[in-house]
């Protein structure tokens, strides 16, 4: 694949560094999930208890994206990388020989906040490392190869679950982690945003990272808390109000954490909103995929695994073709992946009842949400300054995972409030409502995008 975009063998092995990263992230967030019931069980609790492997994760994730890809970009990005890459490796190390659930808690935090600098750094070397016709291309071949790891990740965290233990889940991580420091050795030089005063933006960095957290968390524990509950009002709110006070601290600093200029490139606006409505409904579906496998036709992690793979497979699919479109208008390929996505999501939903189509309708699903989660990324890299790319990746993917962790919270919240103490009949009706729901909520949006993004260019 990479011979097509590139003969160089440094540019392969920098493809090839930033896939593995983004891969292992992948892998590692779809497989931990498929392990953790076996996890709750030999640590003699309940997979409820150990929600926090899950959300203490996302939260470090979503809080430091921005973080890390802006220290990257002025401080070096190639030495953040391999900084990403040894925290993420060691966090693994830490929680794959956990003695009890309050270590392996604390190590997928820790874990977390390592894929935060790791995820942007490695799209922004890429950005860095090829010229600005090129980028596109190669930043869709990193996410096509990386895809592959969300595919398989629920096949081969139930796989190695039940071959040998939920500990190799995470201890994968290590040689992966490996190859992806050998292969950015020879490949990713230094480079940082010469533009930028070598001045950290504390003040910034702190409230984004605060609100992050805040809002967070209130999503998270919405459904637990009661989301008309004065608790999850407030931290949502408290959240809400970080955010703004955030935006208007990086206007009035020399030295902004965040260039909000980006927002005024509308292409790099229009793409963000897309992409978060694609990821949103994609994580929900997988997360209510997941449950209507298991619980309601009672496969085993391993056969719901091989069953997700029509539905991965598409989104594989879709992240191999997101770097191949430069000369069609970036909106409307959005468009109709977004159509393609809430078509599909509508098919799964009607047909619970209908394995062989629930399915069949799973594939474009995948491949049309999935593109607009890769597409935004793909296209948001090319039309900002190269020096900027480190943060704008950040600010993308905070905003695509961080909205995406929220309707998973969302129809969580739903299936609680609806379901509990309710037949299986009940559950599949409200699990094929959801994906309805994400699904119509996809087709909403086919009209904004092309209302908004009608002023962009194709790309030569």
């Amino acid at each position: 694949m990479a011979e097509s975009l590139t003969k160089d063998p440094k540019l392969r092995a920098l493809i090839l560094a930033a896939a593995l990263a983004i891969f292992a992230i992948n892998l590692d967030f779809f497989a931990v999930q498929a392990a953790l019931p076996a996890t709750a069980a030999d640590f003699d609790t309940t997979t409820t208890a150990l929600q926090w492997v899950i959300s203490g994760y996302m939260l470090a994730l979503a809080s430091f994206l921005i973080v890390g890809g802006r220290l990257a970009d002025l401080l070096g990005r190639r030495t953040w990388l391999f900084i990403g890459a040894a925290v993420f490796a060691g966090a693994s190390l830490i929680g794959g020989l956990a003695t009890g659930p309050e270590m392996l808690i604390t190590a997928r935090i820790v874990q977390g906040a390592g894929a935060a600098v790791l995820m942007p750094v490695s799209v922004a070397v890429v950005t860095n490392g090829f010229p600005k016709e090129q980028t596109q291309r190669a930043v869709g071949m990193v996410f096509g190869l990386a895809a592959i790891g969300q595919a398989l990740g629920p096949l081969i965290g139930g796989g190695l679950t039940e071959l040998l233990s939920w500990r190799w889940v995470l201890l994968i991580n290590l040689p992966i982690a490996l190859f992806v420091i050998a292969f950015a050795r020879t490949s990713v030089v230094q480079s940082r945003d010469e533009t930028a005063s070598r001045n950290i933006d504390w003040t910034g960095l702190c409230l984004i990272v605060a609100s992050v957290a805040i809002f967070t968390i209130g999503i998270d524990q919405g459904s637990a808390w009661g989301w008309l509950s004065p608790l999850t009002a407030g931290f949502i709110l408290v959240g809400i109000l970080g955010f703004v006070v955030f935006g208007l601290v990086e206007q009035r600093v020399q030295s902004p954490l965040v260039d909000l200029q980006l927002f005024r490139i509308r292409e790099f606006t229009v793409m963000i909103l897309a992409g978060a409505v694609g990821n949103v409904a994609a994580t929900a579906i997988i997360f209510v995929a997941v449950i209507y496998l298991q619980t309601v036709e009672g496969l085993s992690p391993v056969v719901s695994g091989l069953a997700l793979l029509a539905f991965s497979g598409g989104v594989t699919l879709a992240a191999q073709l997101s770097g191949r479109l430069e000369r069609f208008k970036s909106w409307a390929v959005m468009d109709l992946a977004m159509l393609l996505g809430g078509l599909g999501a509508i098919g799964m939903g009607v047909n619970t009842s209908n394995m062989a189509l629930f399915l069949l309708f799973s594939l474009p699903a995948g491949a049309g949400l999935g593109l607009c989660w890769s597409y935004a990324s793909v296209v948001t890299q090319a039309v900002v300054p190269a020096e900027k790319a480190g943060a704008a990746s950040g600010v993308v993917l905070t905003v695509l995972i961080g909205l995406g962790g929220v309707g998973i919270a969302i129809a969580s919240s739903i299936i609680m409030t609806r379901t509990t103490g309710q037949s299986t009949a009940v559950l599949s009706s409200t699990l094929g409502a959801i994906m309805i729901g994400v699904g119509l909520l996809a087709l909403a949006f086919v009209p904004v995008v092309a209302l908004l993004g009608r002023g962009s260019t194709a790309r030569a």
